[in-house]
């Protein structure tokens, strides 16, 4: 199913999104695993894009993949 092929291989990230509902929406549309923390630096305010994570309606654990956890799996990063 393309969405299985999404969710296993592309990644989106959060840059942009200050809607703690658009972030929820990625993760129920793409999977945990493929959403990576992100800001649109100089454009977007760090603070902002952190309360915009905080305030999503998801679990501890997949905030934790968002934030930092998926990245680590990213060759080079």
């Amino acid at each position: 199913m393309p969405s299985q092929y999404i969710g296993t291989n592309i990644s989106i990230t959060t840059s942009g999104v200050l809607a703690p509902e658009a972030v929820h929406a990625a993760v129920l549309t793409v999977g945990a695993d493929a959403v990576m923390f992100a800001v649109d630096y100089p454009y977007e305010e760090t603070a902002e894009a952190v309360a915009s994570m905080e305030k999503a309606d998801l679990p501890p654990r997949t905030k934790e993949k968002i934030a930092h956890l998926n990245a680590r799996r990213v060759p080079g990063i």
